[in-house]
C-alpha cells in the first residue's frame, strides 16, 4: 500500500515540476551552488581570478541581478563561493551528462545551456524520488503500511515540501537535497543500531558529511545517531558499551565523515589560504542565537511555519506520544528538533526571503515524520469515531489548504514572505490577484541597489537631525571657515589632512520602532578643487558591532557640482531589510578619500516612517 502511495506522490511531484519548469534553473542562489562545476571543469578558474568570465555568463543567461554569490578572499586575489560545495558534489553526475549532451547536440558547452539545465533538473527530481522512497523505508521501521501511507501524504502534500521539491526549480535548492540526505541519515541510524554492519556506518558517514558540506549548520545532524537509544542512565551506559564494542567502525565513521567534510576545507585552503573561511560573513546578516526569532519564525504572517504549514503542529504534538511509547527514539529526535528550530530561527532574515512558508526547516520533516506517525497511531486507537474522523477531516482540509496556497503562490496571488494578517485574510480563498495588494504588504526591498523614495504620501516625517557646523557644536575651530558659508556663521573645511568630518549617528531605536524607514540625507557642498575627477563620498550606513552593513557611498561624480559655488546633494537610503539589533547605529558622514579641498555646510538627516504599520 505505502509503495503505491510513494509512487503516486513521485508522479505528482514530477507533473508539478514539468508543469512549472523554471526559465533558468541556474538562477540566484542556485547559480552560486552550481558555479563550482563550470568554473572547475570548463573555465579552469575556481578562484574566480578573472571575474569577467562570470560577468559574461550573467550577461548571457541573466542568472542574477548582482554577483552576490561570491566574495573576495582577503589579499589572495581569489573569490570564494558564499555557499557550501555539497550541492555541486550532488549536481556533478548530471553536470557531466549535460556536458556530453551539449557537445553531442551542438549546444554551447558553457555549463549553462539547455542540456545542462535539463540534466541537472532531472537529477533534482531523482533526488526527490529518492527522498520519498527513503522516507517510506524509515517509516516502515516504526509503523504499519496504513500509518506510513498517511504520514507520507501528510509530509509531502500537506507541507511546503510540495513547492520546494519540484516547482520552478526549487528542487535544485538545498532543502530538497537535505530532505533526502536526512532520510538516509535516519535510515542508516536505525539500521546500524539494529544491526552493526559496516555498510550502514559507511552510509551514515557519507550522508552526514554531505549534509554538512551542503549547509555547515547541519552539523547538528550528528545529534541523531549520537543520542539515539539514550533515555536514562542505563541506556547511556549501554550506548557507551555499544560504541566501545564497535570502536573500529566508529573510527572508520569519523575518518570517512571528516574526509567528506575535507572537500569543503580543501577548497577554502587552496583559494583563501585557510582551512576555515567564513563565507557567510556579513555584519548585516547572520545567526542571532541570543535571542532567536522563534516566535516570528513560527507565528508571523511573514512565512510563519504554523501559519502556512499548520499541519506540522500535529508532529510537535506527536512528541508526547513518541515519549510515551518509544523513549529510546524520543530524546534523539526531540533534542535535534529543538536545537534545529533554535538555529534555523536565529537567522537575521528569519522569513528566508522569497519562499513559501519556512523552507529552512524542510529537512527536519524527515525527523518530524516520526512523531507525526505516533500521533496518527494514537488517533487510530481512539474509540470515539466522531473525534477520530473529525481530526482526519482536519488533516484533509489542511492538505487541501497547503495545495491551494501553493497554487496561489505559483500564480502570484499569495506573497507569504511579505504578507501581513490583513493581506492573508484578504487573499484567503482568492483565485485571482488582489488589486492594490502592495498597500497590505510589507515593503519590497529593491534588489538592484537603486533606491528612490517616491511614495512619500505613504510615509510621515518623524525626525530631523542637523549639523550646522557652528562654533558651539564642539567642532575644532581650525576646521571652521567663516568666509565661505552657506548659512549661519561658519562652514566645515576639508583639505589634505582631513579624511573624515563630523557626521550624524543615531541608534535604530532612536530612528523608528517600525520595521523599516526611509532616510533622506543631504548636505551643501562648495568645491574649490575638482571633486568630480577625484570624488568625495557621501556615506550612509549601519554599524553592527563595529562593522558596516548596508553601506552606501554616493560619490560626488554622480552629481552636477559647480566649482566655487554651493550645491545641494540629497540621497535616499532605505533601512536594511532586517536590523541585527535596535542598538545598531545609522551613520551619515563625508569621506574625503582623495584628500581634496572643499567646504560643507548644513548636513541633515530626515526620517520617514510608514504612515500605516502592517501587523504580523
Amino acid at each position: 500500500m505505502s509503495k503505491v502511495v510513494a509512487g503516486i506522490l513521485c508522479i505528482c511531484l514530477l507533473w508539478l515540476g514539468i508543469s512549472n519548469f523554471p526559465l533558468n534553473i541556474f538562477s540566484w542562489d542556485v547559480f552560486g551552488y552550481y558555479l563550482y562545476l563550470p568554473l572547475t571543469f570548463i573555465y579552469h578558474d575556481l578562484g574566480i581570478r578573472d571575474v569577467s568570465i562570470v560577468n559574461e555568463i550573467i550577461e548571457k543567461y541573466h542568472n542574477t541581478g548582482t554577483f552576490y554569490q561570491a566574495l573576495p578572499a582577503g589579499d589572495t586575489g581569489n573569490m570564494i563561493m558564499r555557499y557550501g560545495i555539497g550541492l555541486a558534489v550532488l549536481y556533478s553526475p548530471f553536470f557531466f551528462i549535460g556536458h556530453l549532451l551539449a557537445a553531442g547536440l551542438g549546444f554551447p558547452t558553457d555549463g549553462f545551456s539547455l542540456p545542462y539545465q535539463y540534466a541537472v533538473w532531472s537529477g533534482c527530481m531523482l533526488y526527490t524520488f529518492a527522498g520519498i522512497i527513503m522516507l517510506r523505508k524509515c517509516l516502515l521501521i516504526f509503523f504499519n503500511e496504513l500509518v506510513t501511507s498517511i504520514v507520507l501524504i501528510i509530509m509531502v502534500l500537506g507541507t511546503n515540501y510540495t513547492l520546494h521539491s519540484s516547482m520552478f526549480g526549487q528542487g535544485s535548492m538545498t532543502h530538497n537535497y537535505l530532505f533526502t540526505l536526512y532520510a538516509f541519515i535516519l535510515w542508516f541510524t536505525t539500521r546500524w543500531h539494529q544491526e552493526q554492519k559496516l555498510t550502514y556506518i559507511i552510509g551514515l558517514a557519507i550522508s552526514s558529511g554531505l549534509a554538512v558540506i551542503v549547509r555547515p549548520s547541519e552539523m547538528i545532524c550528528l545529534i541523531i545517531p549520537v543520542v539515539w537509544g539514550v533515555y536514562n542512565t542505563e541506556s547511556f551506559n549501554k550506548k557507551i558499551k555499544l560504541l566501545i564494542k564497535n570502536k573500529k567502525q566508529l573510527f572508520f565513521f569519523s575518518l570517512l565523515f571528516v574526509s567528506v567534510c575535507f572537500i569543503q576545507l580543501t577548497y577554502w585552503k587552496i583559494y583563501s589560504g585557510s582551512f576555515w573561511f567564513d563565507s557567510y560573513y556579513n555584519p548585516g546578516e547572520g545567526l542571532d542565537l541570543f535571542p532567536p526569532h522563534t516566535i516570528n519564525f513560527l507565528f508571523s504572517f511573514r512565512n510563519g511555519l504554523f501559519i502556512y504549514t499548520p499541519i506540522i503542529v500535529f508532529a510537535f504534538i506527536g512528541f508526547i506520544y513518541l515519549y510515551k511509547y518509544n523513549k529510546q527514539v524520543f530524546f534523539s529526535l526531540f533534542l535535534y528538533t529543538i536545537i534545529n528550530l533554535w538555529v534555523v530561527s536565529s537567522w537575521t532574515v528569519w522569513w528566508y526571503g522569497e519562499c513559501f512558508s519556512q523552507r529552512g526547516i524542510i529537512a527536519s520533516y524527515i525527523v518530524l515524520s516520526v512523531p507525526m506517525g505516533h500521533f496518527v497511531v494514537e488517533l487510530t486507537t481512539i474509540n470515539k469515531n466522531l473525534l477520530k474522523y473529525s481530526v482526519l477531516g482536519i488533516f484533509l482540509l489542511l492538505i487541501l489548504l497547503n495545495l491551494f496556497q501553493t497554487w496561489q503562490t505559483a500564480r502570484g496571488i499569495l506573497f507569504s514572505p511579505r504578507a501581513t494578517a490583513k493581506f492573508w485574510l484578504a487573499v484567503f480563498g482568492r483565485t485571482s490577484p488582489l488589486p492594490n495588494a502592495e498597500k497590505l504588504l510589507y515593503m519590497n526591498w529593491p534588489t538592484n541597489g537603486e533606491e528612490h523614495f517616491t511614495n512619500k504620501d505613504e510615509y510621515r516625517k518623524t525626525h530631523t537631525w542637523k549639523i550646522e557646523f557652528e562654533a558651539n557644536e564642539e567642532i575644532p575651530k581650525e576646521r571652521l571657515d567663516t568666509l565661505i558659508v552657506h548659512s549661519g556663521k561658519s562652514a566645515y573645511k576639508f583639505d589634505s589632512i582631513t579624511e573624515f568630518g563630523p557626521g550624524i549617528s543615531r541608534k535604530y531605536f532612536e530612528i523608528t520602532d517600525k520595521y523599516h524607514a526611509w532616510i533622506k540625507a543631504s548636505v551643501w557642498i562648495y568645491p574649490v578643487s575638482d571633486i568630480t575627477k577625484n570624488p568625495v563620498n557621501f556615506v550612509t550606513t549601519f554599524i553592527h558591532k563595529g562593522k558596516a552593513y548596508k553601506y552606501k557611498g554616493f560619490g560626488t561624480d554622480q552629481f552636477k557640482l559647480e566649482m566655487n559655488k554651493w550645491s545641494h546633494i540629497s540621497v535616499d537610503y532605505l533601512s536594511p531589510i532586517a536590523i541585527r539589533s535596535t542598538n545598531d547605529l545609522l551613520q551619515v558622514y563625508i569621506w574625503n578619500s582623495n584628500k581634496m579641498k572643499f567646504y560643507v555646510d548644513d548636513l541633515e538627516v530626515q526620517v520617514f516612517e510608514p504612515a500605516r504599520y502592517p501587523y504580523y
